[in-house]
């Protein structure tokens, strides 16, 4: 009697969350997106949990969901449960951000270094999504030089030519973010943990729930930074909450300090300041690359601890992920600009060092 009781009240409330999660879902829609996406299927709490071995594949820790792994009709799928803190259930703005996540992935899917959205399940609090698999897993892995020992060398780490076909691939997709609606989406989580790669490697950019467009007829949307990786965050976004397409700009330009280096943002900003540190003691816990007139000083950080590969290549990026994080966003390349000059740069004949 009490089971029977039980899972009525449990299809009670899978019923009371579809109803409220679809108003919300096409309210986003309809507010901020012009009801323009693409079809999208929908998946039940009982399909996805079947998928999953109900959810036993972890395979991607995401900002506030898990991913796992899972087979869905023959086919590999990743899905995305959100991850309670602590005690605390979830809250309407944790509900608000996986709508938009569907929303804008649903427009961005068309895109090849787009993780595709399949599809959505709005039966549980917080809606799960539905993605393509992406074999090989995190950028993150395959980016950053490991302390192995100075005889062994990491056969993960990627070769520079597919880190420039990766950076070129990431700077499209957040081209045709800036600009294949009508109004400018920023990502605004453009980080190396944020890009997947699939079995060839090819970049697939994911994580839409901090996106915010940009209103027509404006050209900065001022918000709260909700949640944020630290030396990613442009200045402007960081101190007055200002929010343009250069923020992206801004975040992308890092990425590319990372992807040129083989290290975190955290160790390039200790290791660039540590000897004016000696004299401002403030400047350890400084958040930005460039600061003052350091940019000579970047342009010796980066010739000393740049990777080995293609020197005419890796200069040439090396000054345009300079460009990219200028204390100024009037001063930055459009990502469009960036895309371009990563193809023109990729053209350049072999000269390895």
């Amino acid at each position: 009697m009490w089971s029977c009781f039980r899972i009525h009240k449990e299809r009670e409330e899978e019923k009371r969350h579809l109803l409220e999660n679809e108003a919300l879902l096409l309210e986003e829609l309809i507010t901020s997106f012009n009801v323009r996406s693409n079809p999208i299927r929908s998946f039940s709490k009982k399909e996805l949990q079947r998928a999953t071995d109900n959810y036993a594949n972890n395979y991607h820790q995401g900002l506030i969901g898990q991913w796992y792994k899972g087979t869905y009709e023959d086919r590999a799928i990743l899905v995305t449960k959100f991850t309670k803190f602590r005690e605390y259930p979830p809250s309407q703005e944790d509900i608000g951000r996986r709508i938009k996540d569907v929303v804008v992935a649903s427009q961005m899917s068309n895109h090849k270094n787009v993780l595709k959205l399949l599809g959505c399940c709005l039966e549980t609090e917080i809606p799960l999504l539905v993605c393509e698999f992406a074999a090989r897993g995190s950028l993150s892995d395959y980016i950053y030089e490991k302390e192995l020992g100075p005889s062994k060398k990491n056969p993960q780490l990627l070769s520079w030519e597919s880190r420039l076909r990766i950076a070129t691939e990431i700077a499209d997709a957040v081209t045709y973010l800036h600009n294949g609606t009508s109004k400018p989406i920023i990502h605004r989580a453009i980080y190396p943990h944020n890009i997947l790669l699939d079995e060839h490697y090819v970049a697939k950019l994911f994580h839409f729930e901090l996106c915010i467009s940009i209103p027509l007829g404006q050209t900065h949307v001022d918000a709260d930074l909700s949640s944020w990786c630290p030396g990613f965050v442009a200045p402007e976004s960081r101190r007055i909450r200002r929010f343009t397409e250069k923020s992206d700009v801004y975040s992308f330009g890092v990425l590319l300090f990372e992807i040129l280096t083989g290290k975190g943002v955290s160790n390039i900003l200790e290791e660039l300041y540590s000897v004016r540190a000696e004299k401002s003691c403030w400047l350890i816990n400084c958040e930005f690359l460039m600061i003052e007139d350091n940019e000579e000083d970047i342009r010796v950080y980066l010739k000393a601890n740049i990777l080995k590969g293609n020197a005419e290549q890796l200069m040439a990026c090396a000054e345009l992920a300079i460009r990219c994080v200028k204390v100024n966003p009037e001063e930055r390349p459009s990502m469009m600009e960036v895309a371009k000059e990563l193809r023109r740069i990729t053209r350049f004949q072999h000269d390895s060092v």
